[in-house]
């Protein structure tokens, strides 16, 4: 780990749905950060697991945020539909003021993975908060970010931030991903891929969407191909586009206009 342990001081901790804290347990136990997540969790079950996030943030002594399970997972993806674009605008300006009233320093939260919509919007909305916050204030906000559906290990040589937890910490961990009971599946499908060893440490990298979005100028994210199958299964009715229904949001929110003149 960095001696500059300014990614422990004033933190913010923004994710697109509950239990994604999860990845980064040890993180938020060191740096007892302000959280915010964009959706109840309720996936396609329609049961919140708000509850399970609230207990996990009481025993890390982290604290809720204004954006606290703002919406449904269903109504992010009606949005996205419908091209209400100014939901998530109005998102961003929210979440710059609470950057700022809570002085804020360093902003850590889901990667863009191309894995689900909402978690490339969550980053998306990281971003553009961030820069909100830099123009109004002046002030440089440490951005970071860490995979949710990726290998969680990350990539050494990328790591902003490293984490190496001890047998303690990583029980802990792990006790706290099984006694979340919503996220269950999720939990046994990352240990099975990856490994117990792959928890044991925390990679937050240096936020970074332009390759992601630059990909897929060319390359349709994941979730085109997972949303055609379930509407063939008759599962949903619509698919989310990248170009159709998400680009705008980011254009709205000035993130491609970001990127475009670094």
């Amino acid at each position: 780990m960095p001696r500059n342990e300014s990614h422990l001081d004033n933190v913010a901790i923004v994710v697109a749905h509950p239990g994604h804290e999860l990845v980064v347990h040890h993180y938020m136990e060191r740096c007892r950060p302000l959280y915010f997540c964009l959706t109840e969790g309720s996936g396609g079950n329609g049961q919140p697991r708000l509850g399970s996030t609230s207990d996990l943030l009481r025993s890390v002594g982290a604290t809720p945020g204004s954006i606290y399970g703002r919406f449904s997972d269903r109504e992010v993806y009606r949005f996205l539909l419908d091209g209400n674009v100014e939901i998530f605008t109005a998102l961003v300006s929210e979440l710059a003021q609470s950057l700022i009233d809570g002085d804020i320093h360093c902003v850590a939260g889901d990667s863009m993975e191309g894995f689900n919509p909402s978690h490339d919007l969550c980053r998306g909305l990281i971003d553009s908060a961030i820069a909100m916050v830099e123009s109004r204030t002046g002030r440089v906000l440490q951005n970071l970010e860490f995979a949710v559906y990726n290998d969680p290990s990350g990539a050494s040589d990328s790591a902003g931030v490293r984490l190496r937890l001890d047998d303690a910490a990583l029980q802990r961990k792990i006790d706290a991903a099984m006694a979340y009971r919503e996220m269950q599946a999720e939990v046994e499908d990352a240990l099975h891929r990856f490994g117990k060893q792959a928890f044991a440490s925390e990679s937050l990298r240096p936020g970074n969407s332009r390759p992601v979005l630059e990909q897929f100028e060319t390359t349709p994210p994941r979730y085109e191909s997972v949303g055609e199958g379930r509407v063939a299964s008759g599962r949903y009715r619509h698919v989310i586009r990248y170009r159709e229904h998400v680009l705008p949001v980011f254009s709205a929110m000035g993130i491609t206009a970001q990127y475009a003149t670094r």
